[in-house]
Order: structure tokens, then C-alpha cells, then sequence
């Protein structure tokens, strides 16, 4: 409930394939991650971070610390309101990742995605799984059309091992102007990739 009650992702630009991540998704998602042992005590650093509703979650469950990373500086700013009201310690960045070095430090943090998927834009999610799976994460939670089998292939070209965690239909509401239909769902495939 209080990740529904977070002020909401605006949903603005077709071009960054900005669609929220609903409250009960993340909830589920997150309570996988928890069960894991990946949240508590633990530094999470959430890329793509939308409203911050993923990371802010985290810090829910334990996480020591969480980085929203954005590159929408108007969908930070919604990030930052949520992270004000959550209190714990959270840094809100205003960055497009295109490479590790644009994670900073992030050597033993947990991160957290649910990117772009480059469906509107063919590879709109490349800079950011590239970014991910050659940092010095010790951990990466991913959500991604359950469709893409480039991010498995992607993952072990980096030495990264994948497990699937949790498979469930992700609500696309019709607020682009590309979107012919209404309110519709797809499947998303949530994975845990370790070292391999």
C-alpha cells in the first residue's frame, strides 16, 4: 500500500518508454528480491528509477542506502518528493547511464532495473544493461519484457549467471500517442543475476 501511495510516475515521453511500475508488481518483486537476502543491510542503487518506487521499496525492506538514478530530470524531481517523505538515507541523480563508469562506486551494491526495453527505440535498453552487467555490482535485479532473450546472452557475455524470479503481466495504460488501444498488459520476466 505505501508503494501505491507513492505520487505517481507521469508517464510523459513515448521516447524513453516511460511506463510506470505499479505498486502490487513492485511489491511482489521486491518481496522476491527480500527473500534472497538482497535488500537488507544492503546498498541498492536503482537505474532507470522512475518515481523511485523500486528503491524506495528497498529501503522499505532494509537497504542501507538507495541511489535513484534518473535521466528524466522531471520525473527526478517526482523521485526526490517521494524520497523526502520516505526519509532514510537516498540520493536522487539526474543522469541518462550510458556505461558503468555513469553507476559511480558500486562494488558490492544491489542494483535494480526495470529499463527501457527498446521497443519503441530498437536497443534503448543496450546502454543500460551494458552499464549494469560491467559494473562491479555484486548483485542485479532485472525487469524486462519477458520476450528479450538478448539480456540472458548479454548477461553471460559479462560473466553474469541469470535466474528467473518472477514472471507476471506488467499494465501499459494508453498515454502515448503511439498506442492504438487502451489499457492493456504484457508479460514481464524479472531475473536475479549473480557472478558466474
Amino acid at each position: 500500500m505505501a508503494l501505491s501511495a507513492l505520487e505517481p510516475h507521469p508517464m510523459q515521453r513515448s521516447d524513453l518508454e516511460q511506463y510506470a511500475t505499479e505498486g502490487n508488481l513492485a511489491a511482489q518483486w521486491l518481496a522476491a528480491m527480500a527473500a534472497f537476502g538482497d535488500l537488507d543491510g544492503q546498498a541498492v542503487v536503482d537505474v532507470g528509477a522512475g518515481n523511485g518506487i523500486l528503491g524506495l521499496g528497498a529501503l522499505m525492506l532494509g537497504a542501507t542506502s538507495v541511489r535513484l538514478v534518473e535521466a528524466d530530470p522531471s520525473v527526478a524531481e517526482v523521485a526526490k518528493r517521494n524520497a523526502s517523505e520516505a526519509g532514510g538515507e537516498v540520493e536522487v541523480t539526474v543522469l541518462a547511464v550510458q556505461a558503468a563508469v555513469d553507476l559511480g562506486s558500486v562494488g558490492g551494491a544491489v542494483l535494480i532495473s526495470n529499463p527501457p526495453w527498446g521497443v519503441q527505440t530498437t536497443g534503448a535498453d543496450r546502454p543500460i544493461l551494458e552499464a549494469m552487467f560491467t559494473s562491479e555490482a555484486e548483485v542485479i535485479h532485472l525487469m524486462h519484457h519477458a520476450g528479450a532473450g538478448h539480456v540472458e546472452a548479454l548477461a553471460a557475455s559479462h560473466g553474469w549467471h541469470a535466474e528467473d524470479v518472477l514472471r507476471a503481466p506488467f499494465r501499459l495504460p494508453l498515454v502515448h500517442a503511439h498506442q492504438r488501444s487502451g489499457r492493456r498488459d504484457t508479460e514481464v520476466l524479472c531475473r536475479r543475476f549473480t557472478r558466474a
